[in-house]
């Protein structure tokens, strides 16, 4: 999302799945915030942007890739990364004969596949991550607590990075 903004994006719809999310996301810069959780979220997403969105970003998968390929604007594109749901066997090939396309996003398939790019993407990001232009929330704890971290990351509570320290 922020790079989103940083790279000129228009309007960045953001979803999440609890309030603390939704807070932490709106802080980051989303223009719009919508609890996925809830009935009715994707059109309150439709509401925000009535010309459909031109990218969605889907790590759940299942419905909620469903929704966000029917949210997607005429040349719009799907990037999905991840499959929170469980469930990435059903996608509706129909749906995306309004000349909409899908495509997945691995950080081990692009590393691999475009080593120079993923280097200079890399030197880039750390640019922005030292100028404070991108930020991205943390919190450590002693790995003495990892099966803790385990519960916090299986309760999807977590927002932002996880750190273990000896």
């Amino acid at each position: 999302m922020q790079l989103a903004k940083l790279l000129g994006a228009g309007t960045v719809v953001a979803t999440a799945g609890s309030p603390a999310k939704i807070a932490a996301l709106a802080e980051l810069g989303a223009d719009v915030t919508v609890n996925h959780a809830g009935p009715g979220w994707a059109e309150e997403v439709r509401a925000s942007v009535p010309g459909g969105i031109d990218v969605a970003l889907d790590a759940i998968g299942g419905a909620a890739l469903h929704a966000s390929i029917g949210l997607l604007a005429p040349l719009g594109r799907v990037v999905v990364y991840g499959a929170a749901s469980g469930d990435l066997t059903s996608v509706p090939a129909l749906s995306m004969f309004g000349l909409k396309t899908m495509t997945g996003f691995s950080l081990l398939g692009w590393r691999a596949a475009a080593t120079s790019q993923a280097r200079a993407d890399i030197a880039e990001l750390t640019g922005l991550l030292a100028s404070g232009e991108l930020r991205i929330t943390t919190r450590t704890l002693p790995l003495s607590e990892a099966v803790q971290v385990h519960r916090l990351l299986e309760s999807r509570m977590v927002t932002g990075r996880l750190i273990l320290v000896p």
